[in-house]
């Protein structure tokens, strides 16, 4: 009996044979001597926006502001939606910040389009008629700070929208050029600095409180960022560093001012094969007390646990990605907008589906193999929690079940899955997934087991082992 090797990371690989497992769905979580494989945590209905295309939140003392195609809403803490006189125009991704005026923050919301002063009833042109069009805003300390692709940093007055309310024209004046950047990307502000940054590098500003630019230089970093959004861990809630996806298709976490390479090759392949690098996005949300990063393409979406440091990935019903897009921490929940519908919705680990919607939770081992002898599999036992069936609901939560399937050619094909619904009904605590003679004769791949589920309710996985003979070198 031998030890069937599932991976703590997701390491598929970029050819059959290469990889040493998949986690589609599932973590690994580590807690002392023990080792388990959990569900990620599914999504519940916060608010119905009735608009689609979300492009961003932001937090503005209770209220929720939300971008969505060409409008701006605002949302309630008890889910209800208002859309807002005025237009947003644009459907891309935007950057919003507010400042300490008290008692009501100016708001800004800067789109593809240009700057906009939101309110909680209106969008209107943003009145400094002398910036230049911006790509992001951020605040630090009351003052709005606005990037340009051109390098150029423009700071606002502190919690006013101008310098000097006498002489709008010194608005023009408060600016700086962060001359190494090869052109600014959007800004950011964590632990009282802001973040510019740009196509080569990343210049860090403290406030210096000097005039009329407010900021002085502290160092950089000289490492780009890949696109607008493909940086996260500067929003309000989230408490520990920025992380972001580089110009050299690396996933990094800002040590410091020392950007620290995380991504696995795996992940660094999924990024480069995005071609269009504006669609790469990073989020982040903490749930069930596990920090995590989000990073999405077009086609893929994959988790790094910032406590554990291994990565999974994660896939919607009928998705080649996770539905969910632009991350906000409102009211004591993570919320992110719906790609799929005009809903904001909330990340909980008591929901084991989507929307109502079950997704499919994916093991896929590594190879259980003594190359180059060939072997073969007598029985797989899997080890999962079980009893955990629901009193009443569908069929296939009352009786939950797991698929499982075998290849012996390092995940190149796999054989018709063998459906065993021993996970449990309700109480029954002693069940055992045992599946005899699987595959066939392994050659040099050996044998890998693939483990599907996607009953929607709580399913926790503590290993395999598998009875294997040796039948000798071919």
């Amino acid at each position: 009996m031998v030890d069937i090797p599932f991976p703590r990371s997701s390491q598929p690989g970029s050819q059959p044979g290469e990889g040493l497992g998949r986690l589609l769905n599932r973590y690994c979580e580590v807690d002392g001597e023990a080792v388990q494989w959990k569900l990620v945590p599914g999504l519940v209905a916060f608010a119905d926006t009735s608009l689609q295309g979300p492009r961003g939140m932001i937090d503005v003392n209770g209220t929720l502001y939300e971008a969505r195609a060409a409008t701006a809403l605002t949302v309630t803490a008890g889910g209800i939606a208002t859309q807002l006189a005025g237009a947003l125009p644009g459907t891309l991704p935007v950057t919003w910040a507010k400042n300490n005026k008290a008692p009501t923050p100016d708001v800004v919301c800067v789109t593809e389009i240009g700057a906009f002063s939101v309110s909680s009833s209106q969008v209107k042109a943003y009145p400094d008629t002398t910036l230049p069009q911006p790509n992001s805003v951020a605040m630090l300390d009351g003052f709005f700070l606005f990037t340009t692709g051109d390098g150029r940093i423009f700071a606002s007055g502190v919690n006013d929208i101008f310098v000097n309310d006498a002489d709008p024209t010194q608005n023009a004046l408060s600016f700086t050029t962060a001359d190494q950047s090869g052109g600014l990307v959007r800004g950011t502000v964590w632990a009282e600095q802001f973040f510019a940054w740009g196509q080569k590098a990343c210049t860090v500003y403290t406030n210096a409180g000097t005039s009329p630019f407010p900021l002085s230089r502290t160092t950089i970093i000289p490492v780009g960022l890949a696109s607008q959004s493909a940086i996260t861990g500067f929003e309000p809630g989230w408490g520990l560093q920025q992380f972001f996806v580089a110009t050299d298709n690396t996933v990094r976490r800002l040590d410091g001012y020392t950007a620290t390479a995380i991504s696995t090759k795996d992940v660094e392949r999924a990024i480069a094969s995005e071609i269009d690098k504006t669609k790469i996005e990073t989020s982040c949300y903490v749930e069930g007390g596990r920090p995590t990063i989000v990073v999405q393409g077009s086609s893929f979406s994959w988790e790094f646990n910032a406590a554990s440091g291994l990565w999974n990935e994660r896939q919607s019903p009928n998705l080649s990605r996770w539905r969910c897009s632009r991350s906000v921490f409102f009211e004591n929940k993570w919320l992110f907008g719906d790609t799929q519908t005009s809903r904001i919705v909330q990340v909980s680990a008591a929901a084991f589906d989507e929307l109502g919607t079950s997704f499919t939770a994916r093991l896929e081992s590594g190879p259980v193999k003594q190359y180059p002898n060939r072997l073969r599999c007598m029985a797989a036992y899997f080890d999962f929690t079980s009893g955990q069936g629901t009193i009443g609901g569908t069929a296939d939560s009352m009786n939950p079940s797991v698929s499982i399937s075998s290849s012996l050619d390092g995940g190149g094909t796999w054989s018709t899955p063998v459906v065993r619904r021993d996970l449990g009904a309700q109480g029954e605590f002693n069940m055992m997934i045992r599946v005899n003679r699987m595959g066939g004769i392994a050659s040099q791949h050996g044998i890998r087991f693939r483990v599907d589920s996607s009953s929607p309710v709580y399913s926790t996985f503590r290993g395999g082992r598998a009875d294997v003979q040796l039948l000798g070198a071919p």
